[in-house]
């Protein structure tokens, strides 16, 4: 709950920019003191946020398993896992889904 928080808060500031930075101080005001919270212009934003916060945390777990020596260890018993993987890591992040995506 505490991240939508932060998102909304975000989302807030960078409307009330907006509207200050075309001439609008009444609106930039209004969403500044709390009383715009019902505004679209908030809402949208605050999804584009939530979608790169999720995007950025499918590639943060791709790059740790990347970044793991493990992962490239030749001595792993059945070979490295990068060389299972093949980079399917990478296409299951950059199409949407999580790195470890199986159809089961």
């Amino acid at each position: 709950m505490q991240t939508l928080s932060k998102g909304l808060d975000l989302a807030s500031r960078l409307v009330s920019d907006l509207y200050e930075a075309i001439n609008r101080p009444d609106l930039a005001g209004m969403i500044r003191g709390g009383e715009a919270d019902d505004f679209p212009e908030i809402e949208v934003v605050a999804a584009l946020l939530a979608d790169q916060a999720a995007r950025m945390a499918r590639y943060e777990a791709a790059l740790v398993q990347y970044a793991d020596p493990g992962f490239w260890d030749e001595a792993t018993p059945g070979g490295a896992l990068a060389n299972h993987d093949g980079g399917e890591m990478a296409r299951n992040v950059l199409a949407g889904r999580p790195p470890f995506f199986h159809r089961d």
